[in-house]
């Protein structure tokens, strides 16, 4: 799982490479997003600009917003492809003040 760091107040684009896990033909179409406190809490609605991937060639981007300190998050994408075939990738997002 990739982790990144951020500040309470930063509000900022992440992306997913998804080149790698991609089968032979296949690019990816949509995706949603999702966002859990380390509760299971989901904070999509709070914290994301929305609940939807904005694909761009093999990358999945969300725009991440606000967080507490101290709090590790994670960012669920879950991308269907051109195949029918879902890919899920998991992001922790750390929040810290630095």
């Amino acid at each position: 799982m990739n982790i990144f760091s951020k500040q309470p107040a930063e509000t900022y684009t992440i992306a997913v490479d998804f080149a790698g896990k991609l089968p032979t033909g296949a690019t990816l179409s949509t995706g949603t997003v999702a966002l859990f406190d380390p509760a299971g809490t989901d904070l999509t609605g709070t914290m994301l600009s929305s609940g939807t991937a904005t694909v761009v060639g093999d990358e999945a981007r969300i725009k991440v917003i606000g967080g507490t300190h101290g709090v590790d998050y994670r960012v669920r994408f879950r991308m269907t492809l051109t195949s029918a075939d879902v890919l899920e990738e998991d992001v922790q997002m750390r929040v810290e003040n630095q």
